[in-house]
This record gives C-alpha cells, sequence and structure tokens, in this order.
C-alpha cells in the first residue's frame, strides 16, 4: 500500500503531495481542483510506467482528434498528450514525475519528452502508425517498464493505436482498475464478470448488490445479436421473469460496477472517480462499510473523489456506528495554490460534521 505520493508537473501540479495514506482514501476539493488528475497520476504510478494508462488518460477527457481519411472510408484517432504536462506544452525537456512511498520501499515513474531516434527499438514498436517520421517522443520510466519510447507528433499528438501495441505487464505486476464518471459500459462489465462466475466472488457481488436492492437473487449478461454488445439482467425475489439491470436505475449500475471492480482489484489498487454517482445518500454509509470491509479482505488500497457533502457525512456516520472499520478510512482536501493536501482521519470528520464544519473545501 502506499503511504504518500508526491506528483510533480503532471496537468496542472506543479506539485502536490499526499501523505499520511490509509487502505480507503477520499480526495476532495471544488470542481477543477484536480482530483481526477490525482487518480490518474496513481494509476500511472501503480501501473509502474506503463503506456496503456498515459493513454487512457487523454480518452477518457475526450482529448482526441479523428480525421478521416480522403475516400472517407477510414478514420484515425490521435491522442492529444500535450495536456498532461504542466502548461499544456510538449517540448523537449518537458517531463512529470510520479513517486510514492510504499511499505516494500519507494516507487518512481517518470515521462519525459525527448527528441526521437529512428533507430530505437522501441520507436520501431508503433512508428508505423504515424503518417511522417516523429521528431519527438515520450520517453516513460518506471519499476514495470524502462526506456520505453512512443512517437509523438510536434503538435502533441499520439496514435490510439499503440494502446494495442505495448508490451505485456510484467509477471509482477498489480492489478490496477479505474472506473469512471461514466462507469462501466456493459460489455467490460461482462467481461469483467465472466472472471468472477462460480468463484466466491461471485456471491459476494450479489451480496453487494442487495444492499441497494435485497429482491437481487442472480445476475447474468447475454449477448445481443449485434456484434459487441450485452445486456445484464437479474432475477428478482417473486418475480417469475428475468428484468434488465437497466430497469433498477442507475444506483443498482453503478454499486455493480464499483463491487466487480473491487473483486479485479484483489492485491492491487481501485481507482474511482465520483464514488457517489447515481447513490442515494441513504445509502452511501452503506457503501462506505461495502467499500472497506472488501478492501481490507481483498488486500486493495482505494482512492476515490467526490465534490459530495453527503459522501463526507456518510463516514462521519461510518465513524459514529462502526468505528473499528472507519480507522481505515481518510480524507484528504486539495486546494489550489496549496502543495499538499489537508488530512482528515474519520475521528475528525465525524468532529467536523458535528459542529457543521465544511471539510470539502
Amino acid at each position: 500500500m502506499y503511504k504518500a505520493i508526491r506528483i510533480r508537473r503532471f496537468r496542472q501540479f506543479s506539485t502536490l503531495s499526499l501523505a499520511a495514506l490509509t487502505r480507503v482514501n477520499l480526495i476532495v476539493g471544488r470542481n477543477n481542483a484536480g482530483k481526477s488528475s490525482i487518480l490518474e497520476s496513481i494509476e500511472m504510478l501503480a501501473s509502474g510506467g506503463r503506456l496503456s494508462p498515459l493513454l487512457r488518460s487523454p480518452r477518457r477527457r475526450g482529448e482526441v482528434s479523428t480525421e478521416l481519411s480522403e475516400d472517407r472510408m477510414t478514420s484515425r484517432t490521435d491522442l492529444d498528450v500535450r495536456h498532461l504536462f504542466l502548461g499544456h506544452r510538449i517540448e523537449i525537456g518537458a517531463s512529470f514525475e510520479l513517486a510514492g512511498d510504499t511499505e516494500e520501499g519507494p516507487v518512481e515513474v517518470r515521462c519525459a519528452v525527448v527528441g526521437a531516434s529512428p533507430g530505437s527499438q522501441q520507436l520501431d514498436l508503433v512508428a508505423d502508425t504515424l503518417e511522417a517520421d516523429p521528431q519527438l517522443a515520450l520517453q516513460l520510466n518506471g519499476p514495470d517498464h524502462a526506456g520505453i519510447s512512443l512517437p509523438v507528433s510536434l503538435a502533441g499528438s499520439v496514435t490510439s493505436d499503440a494502446l494495442r501495441r505495448q508490451p505485456p505487464p510484467s509477471a509482477g505486476a498489480i492489478a490496477v482498475m479505474f472506473l469512471g464518471t461514466e462507469g462501466a459500459d456493459a460489455v467490460s462489465l461482462q467481461l469483467m464478470w465472466d472472471r468472477l462466475v462460480l468463484t466466491p466472488e461471485e456471491d459476494q457481488v450479489i451480496a453487494a448488490m442487495r444492499l441497494i436492492e435485497p429482491s437481487i437473487e442472480r445476475l447474468a449478461f447475454t449477448n445481443r445479436e449485434v456484434r459487441g454488445t450485452s445486456v445484464a439482467f437479474v432475477k428478482l425475489a417473486g418475480e417469475d421473469e428475468r428484468v434488465p439491470l437497466g430497469s433498477l436505475g442507475d444506483g443498482t449500475r453503478r454499486f455493480l460496477a464499483l463491487a466487480i471492480s473491487l473483486a479485479r482489484a484483489a492485491g492491487g489498487v481501485l481507482l474511482v472517480d465520483e464514488i457517489d454517482t447515481g447513490l442515494h445518500y441513504t445509502t452511501l454509509e452503506k457503501m462506505w462499510q461495502f467499500v472497506v470491509e472488501t478492501a481490507r479482505r481483498l488486500d486493495v488500497q482505494v482512492f476515490a473523489t467526490s465534490h459530495s457533502g453527503d459522501c463526507v457525512r456518510a463516514l462521519a456516520w461510518l465513524q459514529s456506528d462502526n468505528p473499528s472499520l472507519a480507522s481505515d478510512v481518510s480524507v484528504h482536501r486539495i486546494e489550489k495554490g496549496l502543495d499538499a493536501a489537508v488530512v482528515y482521519s474519520a475521528a475528525e470528520i465525524e468532529t467536523a460534521a458535528q459542529h457543521q464544519i465544511e471539510v470539502r473545501g
């Protein structure tokens, strides 16, 4: 587990440190304070310097451009990686560093813009995806991959095909799961669910969904005739016909995605953007109890964001009702202009709630 994390020159952060990290960490702050950027930096750090999280970051944010061929029969999508760097500039010498202190020792990932080297074997990995010879490259160094270089245009564009061409993770790589604000699509959920079927975690996921809808008995996915689509159905107590999961509301689907992602992150890291999305405030204490218990059982470290006062107050309720669980939770408030997050323990959150003190920033 990470005990501390330091971010330098990544996206809007000149420097930022998070200390006193616990098993479950809630990151709060105002809009555009950088909460999602922190999750992205942790994803890159925990992935050990692999290309995939670096390229998924701009894709999630819509930092992309699509070009049609002259005959308009094919298209190519490029990712704009300029925004990963402080000041949104891509030039030789630009870089960002991500570092963390773990129980096993320090880890660091660095990404720098360098001059392209056409003879490099690493560049040959993806060079044929560019239309012209690149003049720049992104060079990544981390514990999982050292010296990987990725061609990038002078405008800061990288072809999305690079995601399919990177080397596989090392045998010792930990699981890193990222659940964005949009949740997980049905196909992704099915792929993750298929790996849990007929394992002890299948029953754990169903039990988690019952926190939102107590009548759920079973869950199944079916493939539609249309290629690449799938639909989730549930069996409800007292109902003869299956019910589409979507009929139960966004909260049930969100909780399913959270439960499956936790199970898939066993022994690793789970990152959740806006963890309370789609959930009624009356279910948030149950959500935190489930997250902490599951994270303990599966040895997962959780980093989540929220700007909801109800989400923070639910931690105060958890501290009041179950302090042994709440001891594994901390809140980290970030503000523009501060180079370190302000840390609150669950006990301090309870005190703040009793005195109506705002901790969200």
